[in-house]
């Protein structure tokens, strides 16, 4: 029988997350790889919502 080791959640360090608009200290201005997937994200679903407006409009 093959063993599998398991990762574990409570060895993952949570940070906090920060805002994408303000620089962190000591550190240049470059968004985070997270800040950057995030505010596509949130273009993406704004985008979504437009669509759905338009669909909306031409149903009614």
């Amino acid at each position: 029988m093959i063993q599998r080791k398991h990762h574990s959640l409570v060895r993952q360090t949570i940070r906090p997350m920060t805002d994408p608009g303000k620089p962190t200290e000591g550190k240049d201005a470059k968004p985070s790889r997270l800040d950057a997937a995030l505010r596509i994200i949130e273009e993406y679903a704004a985008d979504l919502r437009e669509i759905v407006r338009q669909l909306r409009r031409k149903m009614n």
